[in-house]
């Protein structure tokens, strides 16, 4: 039987799958109605300046128009999300473009780095509904469109107490009496009361409760309110360095919506010889010091603002120069009235 040499080649199902694919990709393009375009122009963020949401505002804008948001406070929520992205990409001098931002690379690089101080669930949620942003405004290569779960952020380990002492030094010996009180007030709030750079942010000099003889406590406010006391061989560094500061003044910067507060003192002041200063490592530092000290666990959980011992879990390989450091480091000799319930 002959051929029909004008016959049409019926497809394959592999390149109608490709060109369906291809299509799906595709930017959709469509006209932001009046009444979205209001909750973007209205938006505003305690978190952000206004100067800065202005800056803001054109990328909110183009995100949301590329992207199948279409309820007014589904909106407004990933301005939320959009906007703290668009801050992170200020501080790393990226342009404000749907290319360079609503990639996987760069959203997973604002997750680790940007939200480290945040919770593992409000760092996998923020993830997700950016790249879902992403996956329709910007797909591609650069988007894939499957999500891969978000891991847990590991503690970083914890100073020793010789690195420690040598941090501490440093505090009282910076070239300007402003970066002295800077950096001793992040030391002691991170290594004397586990305070961490959210913790800090909003900190002003009437949370700070001065008891005289008893001690210093601390009201943290902010995502994980508590009480906690400071450790006594921190008391004196932290009283001096506040001690003219007004009442109701932010201990750190004169600015409610600043970032980054405590990371910015570390890096102007002047360290020669010392152990690179991290707020984080400062707090494992100070739990270090609870766990390896008679404090029971439920105590150390509240103070930390924990939910879990997870944290802890993974501090205890770094735990040995502590241990040494107190002379705990054989359970026969030195441990026994601990085990057995006595007091130290």
């Amino acid at each position: 039987m002959a051929t029909n040499p004008n016959r049409r080649k019926r497809p394959s199902k592999a390149s109608v799958a490709r060109l369906r694919a291809e299509i799906e990709a595709r930017p959709h393009h469509r006209e932001l109605s009046e009444a979205l375009a209001a909750v973007i122009d209205d938006y505003r963020s305690a978190r952000v300046s206004d100067a800065t949401m202005e800056k803001i505002k054109p990328f909110l804008r183009a995100a949301v128009t590329a992207s199948t948001l279409s309820g007014a406070e589904s909106v407004r929520k990933h301005c939320n999300h959009l906007s703290q992205l668009a801050v992170f990409a200020i501080e790393r001098g990226r342009p404000l473009s749907i290319e360079d931002l609503l990639t996987t690379t760069f959203i997973d690089e604002y997750v680790r780095v940007g939200m480290a101080d945040a919770d593992d669930h409000l760092r996998a949620e923020r993830r997700r509904r950016l790249l879902s942003v992403a996956r329709a405004a910007n797909p591609g290569p650069d988007v894939p469109a499957k999500l891969t779960p978000i891991g847990h952020s590991s503690i970083k380990p914890c100073y020793t107490p010789a690195e420690l002492a040598v941090i501490v030094r440093a505090c009282q010996v910076q070239p300007t009496a402003a970066r002295q009180r800077d950096l001793a007030i992040v030391v002691a709030l991170a290594a004397g009361a586990g305070l961490d750079s959210v913790d800090m942010r909003d900190k002003r000099k009437n949370h700070i409760e001065d008891l005289a003889e008893d001690g210093v406590r601390i009201h943290v406010q902010g995502p994980r309110p508590r009480i906690v006391i400071l450790r006594a061989g921190f008391e004196s560094l932290l009283r001096a360095a506040i001690s003219g500061i007004p009442a109701d003044e932010l201990l750190l910067g004169r600015k409610q919506d600043r970032r980054n507060t405590a990371a910015r003192a570390v890096e102007r002041a002047a360290l020669h010889n010392v152990p690179h200063i991290e707020p984080a490592r400062l707090r494992a530092t100070w739990l270090a010091d609870l766990m390896t000290d008679p404090i029971p666990l439920a105590v150390i959980l509240q103070a930390a603002g924990l939910k879990s011992a997870r944290t802890l879990s993974e501090l205890h390989p770094h735990l040995g120069p502590w241990l040494a450091h107190k002379n705990l480091t054989q359970v026969e000799t030195t441990t026994t009235g601990l085990l057995r319930g006595e007091s130290r």
